[in-house]
């Protein structure tokens, strides 16, 4: 378990702009939960309903993580993420009522790749210290989302080679 130390302790309080970013961080997470939420009440497909059913869940644990950022307690991360660049390879299909959960996954993996790259270019655009700190983690916290749809797909978008 990496350490992530972010809290509001008595001794260090957190920053009005770290306490910005985190709560940006949040209303992301609560959009994406939305977006997958959304999709998940539309389409037509049971397994695709399903897929995105757990997306949105996910996405709340997401939100979870970060308010608990927020607490005296703070947060941490766990491992290092690796990018297997499988998401950068596949085209985003278009969204549709009847996605199979194939193609559900890919939009997923798309998703999780533009708020990668979000992160890292907030990051970027910090200076050194607390809030660019925290934007790399969010960045490896959005890798670790993407390899781990990019490990579904890979190990359930292909039930011809089991």
């Amino acid at each position: 378990m990496i350490p992530f130390p972010l809290c509001a302790s008595k001794e260090e309080p957190m920053s009005t702009d770290m306490a910005a970013v985190l709560k940006s961080a949040i209303a992301a997470e609560e959009m994406a939960h939305d977006f997958y939420r959304r999709l998940a009440g539309v389409l037509t497909q049971a397994d695709t309903k399903e897929t995105f059913r757990y997306l949105a869940k996910e996405e709340l644990e997401h939100k979870q993580f970060l308010e608990s950022c927020l607490t005296p307690a703070g947060c941490k991360l766990m491992g290092q993420p690796r990018d297997v660049h499988l998401s950068e390879l596949l085209e985003t299909p278009v969204i549709r009522l009847d996605m199979s959960p194939k193609e559900a996954l890919v939009v997923a993996m798309k998703q999780e790749e533009t708020s990668h790259q979000f992160y890292q270019a907030l990051a970027a655009l910090q200076p050194a210290g607390e809030i660019r700190s925290f934007l790399e983690k969010m960045a490896r916290m959005e890798l670790a989302h993407k390899e781990k749809l990019e490990y579904l797909y890979n190990n359930t978008a292909f039930p011809e080679v089991w």
